[in-house]
């Protein structure tokens, strides 16, 4: 990465970390442009360039989330044995990062925003990497036994991300009153072992 293109992360990095704040303190239909512009000491040349609305700094939010996941958690968890043990590890990563690197004020907006039914959420959006990611830890539990059979991986997926979603509101909801990490160890501790044992159906 060349200078130029340097200055122009840090200018998109700049723009987002404000525009975020400003989205907490002020509610996302109360910030303007202008105003993210003005704050950022950038300009409407700028802003465009890197984003093509306000809602854009939502997308690459998410998309920065999604490749610490990719590039940062799943070489993490790949060393590991089994799939049960692969899955805590993700989790718990996901959770720490989530608390320690973007903050319950953070999340707490990007839920406001996605909570919007003018426009789809980026929570639904069913190619996210996090779904790869769990699907695939999913899959290869059930065919080595780990997990009970009958479930799906999609449906795994769906208490996993619900509860997640749950966890996270929570929190946030609580201005991060108590420790993401720990909370998320005994949650999700009692969701895999019932995806690990099978029931009389």
């Amino acid at each position: 990465m060349n200078l130029r293109q340097r200055k122009a992360m840090q200018t998109k990095q700049k723009i987002s970390k404000v525009a975020l704040k400003l989205f907490n303190e002020k509610g996302f239909n109360n910030v303007t442009v202008d105003e993210i512009i003005d704050k950022t000491s950038t300009s409407k040349g700028a802003f465009y360039n890197h984003f093509k609305s306000k809602h854009d700094i939502f997308l690459e939010k998410f998309k920065e989330i999604d490749d610490f996941y990719v590039e940062e958690l799943v070489p993490k968890i790949e060393p590991l044995e089994s799939h049960i043990h692969k899955l805590k590890t993700f989790l718990s990563m996901q959770m720490a990062y989530i608390e320690k690197d973007l903050g319950w004020d953070v999340t707490r907006t990007i839920y406001e925003h996605e909570l919007n039914p003018e426009r789809e959420s980026f929570f639904l959006i069913p190619d996210r990497p996090l779904y790869q990611i769990l699907y695939t830890l999913c899959e290869e539990g059930i065919r080595k036994k780990e997990f009970r059979d009958d479930l799906t991986p999609e449906q795994m997926i769906i208490i996993l991300v619900r509860v997640m979603r749950g966890i996270l509101y929570d929190w946030s909801i609580n201005k991060g009153n108590y420790s993401l990490e720990k909370e998320q160890e005994i949650l999700f501790a009692i969701v895999i072992q019932g995806l690990t044992q099978n029931r009389e159906r």
